[in-house]
């Protein structure tokens, strides 16, 4: 008899399943190449609500600092991976994606419109890779990151990926208590509104940045007056604090700037959106919730029902031939691996 070790039953079963799901990716990815091919690209001035298809230039106006090489852009993605280590080889493995800039414009020579890139696929360059070591950093940045000296250093980035870590959780809980205001209720709009004051709180503290002493105070006035005297008398010597110093405590104050780096082998991929350079969305038009004026009635997003919503520097057909491509070889080689591994499947149990 076969001992358990040598029993592929388990690899195979796990074979087939990976094949049937890159089959099933590999057709999700064609429906969306075949949306995106056949909807005809428009002027932004001419948007009906619904599935679009744009290109323009990015326009920001609040732009955001990378963190590897430090360029001003109205987007950044960095996707972290970790090195780890087994008992006889180690691999890279996604650790966590971090992003900023979520909403930028997008203008060409009609009129402009704001996109929500929360949930966008990104087709963008590389900006800069860069591989990090929590055990060996010496705190200066590599002269070939882009040909650039402003790029961080090695120390910086570990403090980076030390900070950056939660917030992807913090942005998604202020994604999703945006999408769902104003609500009509004044009790649960106000309470909506305190907890996306405290979340903007939390990022920016979070990102070594200048704690928001104002939001935190009128969050701090509108808990109360609370029922434990205790509880009531540290929440009134705090408020105290911040309308005469301005300033958060110490101690929250340390919170949010702390310096500490991460430990391990890093590995980061930085990915722009620059002012001025062109790019083409496919995604739905909506009312935009927050406008202030005709310019930005509208806001592009990813629908409820199309989730189809893509963010690419590349001309259109470039893009969409590319996504044919990678379709049609996820179809096949899903359905070649599930096949082989069926295969292999019958043959074992017919040994039986």
């Amino acid at each position: 008899m076969r001992s358990g070790n040598s029993d592929p039953t388990g690899s195979l079963l796990l074979g087939m399943g990976a094949g049937l799901f890159l089959f099933y990716k590999g057709f999700k990815r064609f429906r969306e190449y075949k949306i995106i091919a056949d909807t005809p690209r428009i002027s932004i001035r001419s948007m009906p609500m619904g599935l679009v298809h744009i290109r323009g230039k990015a326009q920001g106006e609040q732009l955001v600092q990378s963190p590897l090489t430090r360029t001003p852009c109205c987007f950044f993605k960095v996707e972290v991976e970790r090195w780890k280590t087994d008992e006889h080889s180690g691999r890279w493995e996604h650790h966590f994606t971090d992003r900023d800039g979520i909403k930028f414009q997008l203008q060409d020579d009609t009129g402009r419109v704001l996109i929500d890139s929360y949930s966008a696929e990104y087709d963008l360059p590389e900006s800069a890779v860069r591989v990090v070591d929590g055990s060996q950093s010496s705190g200066t940045a590599p002269a070939t990151v882009m040909g650039s000296a402003a790029a961080a250093s090695d120390l910086e980035i570990l403090q980076y990926v030390e900070r950056a870590g939660g917030r992807h959780y913090l942005q998604k809980a202020e994604h999703w208590l945006n999408s769902r205001g104003p609500l009509q209720d004044p009790t649960k709009e106000q309470a909506r509104t305190h907890i996306m004051d405290l979340l903007q709180a939390g990022l920016a503290m979070q990102q070594g940045g200048k704690p928001p002493v104002e939001a935190i105070r009128k969050i701090i006035e509108g808990r109360g007056p609370l029922p434990d005297p205790q509880k009531e008398m540290a929440r009134q010597t705090l408020l105290s604090h911040l309308r005469e110093t301005g300033t958060l405590p110490f101690e929250l104050n340390a919170m949010g700037a702390n310096a500490n780096a991460a430990q391990g082998r890093y590995r980061l991929h930085e990915y722009l959106i620059l002012p001025g350079q062109e790019y083409f969305v496919t995604g739905t038009c909506v009312e935009n919730p927050e406008s202030h004026d005709a310019g930005d009635r509208n806001l592009i997003q990813q629908g409820r029902n199309e989730k189809t919503f893509l963010v690419s520097a590349r001309q259109e057909e470039v893009a969409q031939k590319d996504m044919r491509g990678s379709a049609v070889k996820m179809v096949l080689g899903g359905a070649a691996l599930a096949l082989a591994c069926l295969a292999g499947l019958l043959m074992r149990f017919k040994m039986f």
